[in-house]
């Protein structure tokens, strides 16, 4: 009797593990497309009022933005991240340069970055200059992995009557499909998990 009850449990050990095999890679890839909004453009939807690069991975992010602000989709860019503490190191001072460096004119960039070292910050000093501006569209680029995150966040952030429409920067290397490969792309998966949580539980 007990060799029997010890032969079914090392059998459901055995199936346990198998069907763990199988689902291993479909979560996975679940887990990674769910990280990634990618919002379409159409025409009549454009131009947009103005494009925002988030802080963090600016040689990823800013490049993009500014790829899609010569192809038209707005007149501007409003660069924010980091504090005023920080200066010329904050990040919108950082995305600033990139930008410049990649031939968007000093007067396309509006460079905030006075109190916004998370993503909830960002999205309310953005709020703040769309209020005062009366912009209604706005197109915010971030990494592959931040932008389910941070459009649920702006998205709430935003005044009812604008339209939050995330691009994720094809720049970044980041893979929905096989992050769990990639040491980098495994930290980028749990931390936005844990963050996206914790933004849940304090709204």
């Amino acid at each position: 009797m007990r060799r029997r009850s010890v032969i079914t449990a090392l059998c459901l050990s055995l199936l346990v593990l198998a069907v763990g095999a199988l689902l291993a890679r479909p979560v996975g890839r679940a887990l990674g497309r769910q990280l990634v909004r990618d919002d379409p453009l159409p025409p009549d939807r454009l131009p947009a009022d103005a494009l925002v690069v988030l802080g963090g991975d600016v040689h990823k992010r800013a490049p993009y933005a500014a790829t899609l602000y010569t192809r038209g989709i707005a007149p501007r860019i409003v660069a924010v991240g980091g504090t005023a503490e920080q200066g010329a190191l904050s990040e919108a001072r950082k995305t600033t340069r990139v930008l410049l460096a990649h031939d968007v004119p000093e007067d396309a960039i509006v460079a905030l970055g006075i109190d916004e070292p998370s993503t909830a910050e960002e999205a309310r000093a953005v709020a703040e200059l769309v209020r005062l501006r009366g912009w209604h569209h706005l197109v915010v680029v971030t990494s592959p992995y931040h932008t389910f995150r941070a459009g649920r966040v702006f998205d709430r952030a935003m005044p009812d009557d604008v339209e939050v429409s995330m691009k994720p920067s094809p720049l970044d290397p980041f893979d929905p499909e096989g992050w769990w490969r990639d040491p980098r792309s495994r930290r980028l998966v749990r931390n936005e998990y844990g963050k996206l949580v914790l933004w849940w539980i304090e709204r």
